[in-house]
Order: structure tokens, then sequence, then C-alpha cells
């Protein structure tokens, strides 16, 4: 229901707005800005000529969050990033997204940690993302999963890296495949 009211929303604006969205070559529909957080970004847009910036442009690279992405990645062996759903919208402007995008520029491996795996979740490999780990072990409702965020996050970053040193434990035994190679 709610995608199909923005749709809504998305050919209202763009019927009533054309001209503005034209003159500043906005797509309400797919351009930088306009993922899922996006309907305010939208109407300000085509209201009032808004500039739509991805998101991680604004938190990351305007320095917003007061993290420089660049130098972390680029100095980390193993990238870890999170977001409340994994899915196939993942690739389409969520932050774990460019994180990948720019961990791989460094040929780092990244592992995403997600509140839930959705549908189309296996696209996300596609754009540097090498796992996926589920931060929620048991089903629990919502109140209870951000309630307890803080210790479900501590036991899913220390899984993953249990795995993930599992796996580096293999390759320095000089484990081999089944086909015979290193």
């Amino acid at each position: 229901m709610l995608a199909s009211a923005l749709e809504r929303w998305a050919d209202v604006l763009t019927q009533t707005c054309q001209a503005t969205l034209d003159r500043l070559g906005i797509d309400l529909r797919t351009g930088p800005g306009t993922g899922a957080s996006g309907g305010l970004g939208a109407g300000l847009a085509a209201v009032c000529g808004a500039v739509l910036r991805p998101r991680f442009e604004v938190l990351l690279d305007d320095g917003l969050s007061g993290i420089d992405l660049t130098t972390a990645v680029a100095r980390a062996d193993l990238v870890i990033t999170a977001e409340g759903a994994v899915d196939a919208q993942t690739p389409h402007g969520k932050v774990p997204a460019e994180v990948a995008r720019r961990a791989k520029r460094h040929s780092k491996p990244v592992i995403a940690l997600a509140g839930s795996i959705g549908e189309g979740a296996h696209a996300v490999h596609d754009i540097g993302i090498d796992a996926i780990a589920g931060i929620i072990p048991i089903p629990v409702d919502l109140a209870t999963a951000v309630d307890r965020a803080d210790a479900l996050v501590a036991d899913a970053v220390e899984r993953t890296l249990r795995l993930f040193l599992l796996g580096v434990s293999f390759a320095g035994a000089g484990a081999t495949r089944r086909d015979g190679q290193p």
C-alpha cells in the first residue's frame, strides 16, 4: 500500500512540477536522493527546486558523520557495515552499498550485518558485499529488537568474526579444496 501511495506521490509531483523537474534534470523515481527515504526530498525538489543528493554523500563525504570513510577503509583489513534490512533495495542507495563500493576500490572484504535479510538480498554480492549476517538470531518483535539492539549487534559481530577467524585458520592451515587446489 505504501509503495503504491509513493508511486502516486511521484506521479502527482511530476505532473504538477514538470517544468521545474525538467529544468533541474530531476527524475523523482530513480535519481540520486530518491531512495527509500526520498519522499520529502522529492517534494522539496519538485516544489522548491531543492538539490537531491544521495545520503552517503551528505553523511560521509560532507563530514557530517565525523568519519573519514576513505582513510578508515584504506587502513582496514575487513570492513563491516550494517543496515536494518539488506534486500533488493540495498544496491540502490543504501549506505552499505556505497561502503562496499568504496571498500572494493581498496580490495577489502566486506560483511554486512542486517536486522533482516529480505527478498533479493543476493543482489548485494554484485556490488561488493561478500557476506551477509543476520543481527537477530531468533524471531522477536520490533520493539524487543530495538530495545536490545546494542546486545544483538554485539552478539552478531562476535558470531560473524568467529566465522571469519575460522576461515582464516583454514587458509593458514593450508586447507585444500576438493580438487586439490589450496
